[in-house]
């Protein structure tokens, strides 16, 4: 950029001389092009870097959602225990009923965050998804490789797994 804008001056300065208008309209153009690739390019750049910015964050909001619901998952199953080992007597108490909204309320929060319960019963194993804690003989060849109990259940984030379901498979 300073070789054009000497060339200008140079131009101007040479006041003796016929200046050649057509010269200088070339260069002229020439350096107008020049600039306007340079503001080009740095609309290119800070647009990028907006992108960037935008999918950082994106993907910092993710991890730390993943992180704060991994956290809650522990809380979610002991709800969940309690809800179902809860005595017969105590099923219509009002302050137990408050407590299974409260453990449904945190269920419904789970959902709208993405959250999946993989709770595999019946389906084939599959390590990639599930952790075989014990396994159990089976004589039915069917039915080898299946889950016949689930000891926990798993999740899965927007698709993504976050903890195996705990299992007992047939073999």
């Amino acid at each position: 950029m300073k070789k054009k804008d000497s060339q200008t001056e140079e131009i101007k300065n040479q006041s003796n001389e016929p200046i050649d208008l057509n010269q200088l309209i070339e260069q002229l153009k020439e350096e107008s092009a020049y600039n306007l690739a340079g503001w080009q390019r740095a609309q290119a750049d800070y647009q990028n870097l907006k992108k960037e910015s935008e999918q950082a964050r994106i993907n910092s909001i993710k991890m730390s959602n993943k992180i704060l619901i991994e956290n809650l998952i522990p809380v979610f199953d002991n709800f969940e225990l309690a809800t179902k080992h809860l005595p017969e007597d105590l099923q219509n108490n009002n302050w137990v009923q408050g407590v299974v909204y409260i453990y449904k309320q945190l269920q419904d929060i789970l959902i709208a965050e993405g959250v999946e319960i993989v709770d595999p019963m019946g389906n084939i194993f599959d390590p990639n998804i599930h952790e075989a804690v014990d396994s159990v003989e089976s004589e039915d060849l069917e039915k080898q490789n299946t889950i016949i109990e689930v000891l926990q259940v798993g999740y899965k984030l927007n698709g993504s797994l976050i903890r195996s379901a705990r299992v007992k498979v047939s073999s």
